[in-house]
């Protein structure tokens, strides 16, 4: 560990084990998962538990933005005009999801200030702890969110479109309800090169570090994301009276395009991966007796590689051509078209330097395959990802864990590079 004024900084393993079993109990079903969704009473109840964690014993200052981020501030900072470090992570979560997912990187950026407020460090740039709102995909049907706000990415009138699903209340009800304030949400985004860093911590989501067996790694890149919605009509008709040749099967054909997906994407080679899913998928009229007409469903195609999803989608305009032919009709909706997002050099050099120097071995530098705040910050300054192992690469289930050990070695691994970059970075 660094040595500041003779004091070996390390975080508190026990606190944060018990911060994450704490806030994991917000939002707590009795299945056993976690569901905190945008402006759900569990988001909103988990907010609450950060802010008060927060001025209890972490920062001088806490905030809400326009996009309703919890933003606090370090107390100890040299007051020299340096722009200044920002590190965190979201509270939300998918339904059912794990305790770990997000809320891990807001608590680790807790515990690495809270140490150093313990300590008294004083740094020459300022250091802000930041949760994010709705990073995960939700009823809204807009995921990042709160990055996309603060690095530009999305404005007031784009955001004027969404609304909740089923409740119908508008994302900008939403977003005031959380403390944010909609009509200005044009004028509070972050400007280009505004601060020095930002660093995000996150459990990997997959696989690779667990068979691998080694506790951290340094993200070098953020996959792409391209996802369309798709409506397509075939004909319903009675299920036991149309023969087979005089069908036309809605759900039959979108099961035809996930299989030939599937066939296309095998052939890209494993080392540079190219992957596609479809998870989502309505039926009508969803009767046993009667053949689908229709079917509404997405496809997600992922790659850091935006040549090869550019190649997937041309399969695609394909398939679905074919479909027509057959006398199907459809109608296909581009709602994500994120190209891959290079992380800054200089913070995967401090955290991978930082790794080597404390711990003696050289972490892989990967892609992360899902996508992050990190991808959106990148857009508009230094930004880095630090990923923790994910035991069996379990991710957006209730079975997702990571193990303290792990994440302690990630804590400490964060603390020091923050220390390194503020020592390093104008």
């Amino acid at each position: 560990m660094n040595n500041i004024e003779g004091i070996k900084l390390k975080i508190n393993k026990e606190r944060i084990q018990r911060n994450i079993l704490e806030l994991g109990d917000i939002g707590l079903s009795n299945k056993g998962g976690v569901n905190r969704s945008l402006a759900s009473q569990a988001d909103i109840d988990s907010r609450e538990w950060i802010k008060k964690y927060w001025q209890k014993n972490v920062v001088k200052k806490i905030t809400t933005d326009v996009g309703a981020n919890l933003w606090g501030d370090y107390p100890y900072s040299s007051g020299k005009k340096l722009a200044p470090i920002i590190v965190g992570s979201h509270n939300d979560s998918v339904p059912e999801g794990g305790k770990y997912d997000g809320a891990l990187g807001v608590l680790l950026a807790t515990e690495v200030t809270q140490t150093l407020v313990e300590n008294k460090i004083n740094l020459r740039h300022p250091l802000k702890v930041i949760s994010l709102t709705g990073e995960e995909p939700n009823p809204y049907q807009i995921s990042t969110l709160g990055s996309k706000i603060i690095s530009g990415v999305v404005g007031q009138d784009y955001l004027k479109r969404f609304n909740h699903i089923e409740t119908h209340e508008a994302l900008s009800e939403a977003i005031d309800r959380l403390g944010g304030d909609f009509k200005h949400i044009d004028e509070n985004t972050l400007a280009p090169n505004s601060f020095a860093a930002f660093l995000e911590c996150h459990i990997e989501q997959g696989r690779r570090l667990f068979e691998r067996n080694e506790p951290v790694a340094v993200v070098s890149k953020i996959t792409g994301i391209y996802r369309e919605l798709i409506e397509l009509k075939g004909e319903a008709n009675h299920a036991g009276t149309t023969d087979l040749k005089h069908r036309k099967d809605a759900l039959l054909a979108m099961s035809w395009i996930n299989l030939e997906l599937r066939k296309f994407l095998s052939e890209f080679e494993p080392c540079d991966p190219v992957v596609g899913t479809i998870g989502f998928a309505e039926v009508k009229p969803n009767a046993a007796n009667i053949i689908p007409g229709e079917v509404r469903f997405n496809i997600d195609v992922r790659s850091g590689n935006w040549e090869k999803v550019q190649q997937t989608i041309k399969f695609l305009d394909q398939c679905f051509m074919k479909l027509e032919e057959k006398g199907l009709m459809l109608n296909r909706e581009k709602i994500l078209n994120q190209k891959p997002a290079n992380l800054n050099d200089k913070i995967i050099d401090a955290l991978s330097e930082t790794v080597e120097q404390n711990f003696g071995y050289q972490p892989q530098k990967m892609t992360s395959m899902a996508g992050h705040d990190a991808a959106n910050l990148a857009k508009i300054g230094r930004s880095g990802m630090l990923f923790v192992k994910s035991i069996d690469g379990k991710s957006h289930c209730k079975e997702e864990y990571s193990r303290i050990e792990d994440i302690e070695t990630a804590g400490n691994v964060l603390l020091n590079a923050i220390l390194k970059l503020d020592e390093e970075l104008d």
